[in-house]
């Protein structure tokens, strides 16, 4: 069985390179659940997460 590899958006990297620790912990928890219990596939799961990240904490991303 082969395995295509996964590689996330440029726009959802660059974003989640900004995260503070709490913000990343929360963006990985919520992408999981998206993706597994809620059944999107990876990539959605992980852009409706990063939505999510900004929603709860405002679009001041970049702290780092």
């Amino acid at each position: 069985m082969s395995h295509q590899q996964y590689q996330q958006h440029p726009i959802v990297v660059e974003m989640v390179a900004t995260l503070d620790q709490s913000q990343h912990e929360h963006y990985e928890e919520r992408a999981a659940i998206l993706e597994f219990s809620a059944g999107l596939d990876r990539s959605l799961a992980e852009a409706v997460a990063l939505l999510e990240v900004v929603r709860r904490d405002g679009w001041g991303l970049g702290r780092k």
